[in-house]
């Protein structure tokens, strides 16, 4: 089986089982070579210097994406409430909008037809989706248009999440250590590091306050306590790939990755508990809600769902086996699940 880098599981369009199954080693066996040549587990807090401080936008010109009368039906990777608006990104720069709680899509036009990995909004107008090439999209008016903030295929890095604070400061991830800040609502962005190695940074979220978590390959989970300035890498039972977290409460967190691996924090990502999850398929994205429901997703039409705040999860699967990649709640606070062919009504939690 072919074996690729980075992380095919959200960025091979169309093929996401196929991807799940073939994400990575390659990381983890960079991992394992630091490690025999004494590298130290030990956390380490790493002052986050910048590498560039001019405007990080490739000088390539994107082909806008298509306009496809199926596009509710693709590869959908990532979603997020606008408002009361669901927007979810996927493969072919495809972006849906549904203004009732998912029963029905309608596809708004993209400035790139590069897949998108990760989409975030600050409020019901105001949302920033990233993705392959390096690129990062804005938009004001609650995802009707988008405008483009960087284009850069000659990197060879995907973007594979996105998280701001406020309508200035935001900080996107992606493979190889890729590590891109703003200030000024993503005008200009400014390439970082937060680790010494190249290993992916997949996923970024908040986890209460001023904390931010970063997780990615070799059981690399990174936290900041200051909003991104600096970050300390924390130290789990595990070194294999990490895809996702979700933030339960301020304190309470939960991992998850490759072959069913997920971990809970109860205090910041200081210490953590191995799951029981009772699958080998790659867990993907999740949700949790303020009263302690958590749904994980993943490869095979996997559904983990805890009542529990995650301390413990009951294991489903779909009848359609279809691959999953995130779930997210509407604005009624309903489940849909993204993924192959596109988005799936749930209703309520299981």
């Amino acid at each position: 089986m072919m074996k690729c880098r980075p992380l095919a599981a959200r960025l091979t369009a169309g093929a996401l089982s196929l991807a799940l199954a073939s994400s990575l080693a390659p990381g983890d066996n960079l991992r394992a070579r630091e490690v025999a040549a004494g590298d130290s587990p030990a956390s380490s807090t790493i002052a986050a210097t910048p590498q560039l401080t001019k405007e990080a936008r490739g000088p390539a010109t994107p082909i806008p994406a298509l306009i496809a009368p199926l596009a509710s039906r693709s590869l959908l990777l990532a979603a997020a409430l606008a408002g009361n608006r669901l927007v979810a990104v996927g493969e072919r720069g495809h972006i849906l909008l549904s203004d009732d709680n998912g029963h029905s899509w309608r596809q708004a036009p993209a400035p790139a037809n590069a897949t998108l990995t990760g989409v975030r909004f600050i409020d019901a107008r105001q949302g920033w989706a990233v993705g392959h090439d390096a690129t990062i999209l804005h938009t004001a008016d609650g995802g009707e248009s988008w405008t483009l903030q960087n284009f850069a295929p000659d990197w060879e890095q995907p973007l594979m999440d996105v998280l701001f604070d406020d309508a200035d400061h935001g900080i996107a991830v992606g493979a190889y250590g890729l590590f891109l800040e703003t200030a000024d609502g993503g005008k200009t962005w400014t390439k970082r590091r937060i680790t010494d190695d190249d290993l992916h940074l997949n996923a970024i979220f908040a986890t209460g306050g001023d904390t931010r978590m970063v997780v990615g390959e070799a059981g690399g989970v990174y936290t900041s306590a200051d909003k991104g300035h600096t970050w300390t890498k924390r130290v789990l039972p595990y070194e294999g790939s990490l895809f996702s977290g979700v933030a339960v409460d301020d304190r309470t967190v939960v991992v998850f990755g490759l072959q069913g691996h997920a971990f809970r924090s109860t205090d910041g990502g200081q210490n953590w508990q191995t799951i029981d999850t009772g699958t080998k398929a790659g867990l993907m994205g999740g949700v949790a809600t303020p009263d302690g429901h958590v749904v994980l997703v993943g490869a095979l039409g996997t559904v983990l769902s805890s009542s529990d705040g995650g301390a413990s999860f009951k294991l489903t699967y779909r009848p359609d086996r279809l691959g999953l990649a995130d779930a997210v709640r509407d604005a009624d606070g309903g489940l849909i699940l993204l993924g192959d062919e596109g988005p799936k009504l749930v209703g309520a939690l299981p």
